[in-house]
């Protein structure tokens, strides 16, 4: 062992050790910031420390979540009297406007009690790695906590996000397209106002990443041990806070909250009395997120109640026939059409049984071989059962997220010289080519909606999905 290794594992020490950990030779403890929903403050805060200590199962006991299945288990587990659950705080609770509540608390689990209990229940369990880790261990919870964490928080934002804006609607007077007065055109104009539950959202958003940011210390410590660190800066009520994250994922699961903002500001219809339309108009909107923003960090500017959101305007084409029927134009809001539940985006839903997408793409363009593994491998917002989509699920995504600004879909331009491309994986093979292990794939152009296939070796955007 070199003289620089040794330096190098007695920092990581030191720095680690800096995290709420408890490694007596008694008790093996860590600390986990987790976020959890639920219909009752009870149930938010059950399915955060399940969630607490399903990650303390993973990292230290085994990858394989299957005991998480039974239900009854599962809830013995979480419980706080079964000792797994040494104690916990939380950090932030509120009630969501449809009455449901969401929390993020901090919980100190008990991994030697854990795998006494795991195995009380009959259960072989893997230990993965020994506890002299634990620290290191520790560091891998927090940024695979933070990740769920902030995932969960944009998902639970999803739907009073679409509640947030209230619209007025203003029309001027007609002018005539032809001389003889048959057809004329109407000046309209839908203004959007945040309202109160912009304000929930935002205080939400500010209290769950403050529970879940490094502290200064930890930021340095990051830094000298030549790990990036995300900044996150929001602005609201004329203060401007920055936070430090420790994953790229968590920036991008906050990104896909930023680009749905258009979707969100023009979930309104306007009636005439004799038809309805919805989304109408060009926008002139609100800029919710910096555009230089990179993968490094990102900037987020929230509304507060009564503030301009955006502003739609369009030339109502129509007959003097249509005129006569017409009663006056009115404005009202759509309401939730978008559903964040079972880990992911409904892409859609029949019988209590469909298809949900991952929260963001992965971090980078994978080559077909990879991507299977990688989605069949991930666990995210509390599911193990993600998958590379098929050719069909892959249309689904485009035509029931991608096209409606759901979901968070990088737009890019072909540019080809860059190597840069907007397409997608599916899983489906459109056949053998002349070679043993020569085949193509299906591939979908999220730019226009393109179907084709390609040469298996080519590398594209990957978006994990899972069916309910």
């Amino acid at each position: 062992m070199t003289l620089n290794f040794k330096k190098m594992l007695f920092v990581c020490f030191v720095v680690l050790t800096t995290q709420f950990i408890k490694a007596q030779d008694a008790d093996k403890t860590v600390t986990l910031t987790v976020s959890g929903s639920g219909k009752t403050q009870e149930e938010a805060k059950q399915v955060g420390l399940r969630s607490a200590v399903e990650q303390a199962y993973g990292v230290f006991i085994s990858s394989k979540t299957e005991i998480f299945n039974d239900q009854i288990v599962a809830d013995q587990i979480a419980s706080v009297a079964s000792g797994n659950i040494q104690s916990f705080k939380l950090l932030n609770e509120a009630q969501l406007p449809d009455g449901s509540w969401g929390v993020t608390l901090k919980a100190l689990v008990s991994v030697s009690k854990l795998t006494s209990f795991v195995e009380a229940k009959g259960i072989v369990i893997e230990i993965k790695g020994g506890m002299f880790a634990l620290n290191i261990k520790q560091q891998l919870l927090n940024e695979q906590g933070e990740i769920n964490a902030v995932s969960e928080m944009v998902g639970l934002l999803h739907e009073p996000m679409q509640t947030s804006f209230d619209y007025v609607i203003k029309s001027s007077d007609p002018k005539s397209l032809d001389a003889e007065s048959k057809n004329w055109e109407i000046p309209l104009v839908v203004t959007a106002t945040a309202n109160k539950n912009m304000d929930f959202c935002a205080n939400y958003c500010i209290k769950t990443l403050t529970a879940l940011c490094l502290s200064s210390e930890e930021v340095s410590s990051y830094k000298s041990l030549n790990k990036n660190v995300f900044s996150v800066i929001i602005n609201y009520k004329g203060v401007a806070k920055t936070l430090y994250l420790r994953k790229e994922r968590s920036i991008m699961a906050l990104r896909t909250l930023t680009r749905q903002w258009g979707f969100y500001t023009r979930l309104f219809s306007v009636q005439s009395g004799m038809d309805e339309t919805i989304g109408n108009g060009e926008g002139q909107i609100y800029e919710f997120s910096n555009k230089n923003d990179n993968n490094n960090g990102i900037s987020i500017n929230f509304l507060t109640a009564k503030q301009l959101a955006a502003t739609f305007s369009w030339q109502d084409k129509r007959t003097l026939t249509q005129i006569e029927q017409m009663t006056g134009y009115k404005v009202k809001p759509r309401g939730v059409i978008s559903q964040f539940k079972h880990g992911g985006f409904v892409v859609y839903e029949e019988n209590g049984h469909g298809l949900v997408a991952a929260i963001s793409n992965l971090e980078v363009l994978l080559h077909w071989e990879d991507a299977k593994i990688t989605c069949n491998n991930l666990v995210l917002n509390g599911y193990n059962d993600w998958h590379l989509p098929t050719k069909d699920e892959l249309n689904s995504l485009y035509i029931n997220l991608m096209q409606l600004g759901i979901g968070g879909f990088p737009k890019f331009e072909h540019n080809f010289g860059n190597n840069v491309y907007n397409t997608y994986n599916s899983s489906s093979i459109y056949g053998k080519g002349s070679g043993i292990n020569e085949y193509y794939v299906w591939r979908q152009d999220f730019n226009d909606g393109r179907q084709y296939n390609d040469f298996v070796g080519g590398a594209s955007r990957i978006r994990p999905v899972r069916v309910f």
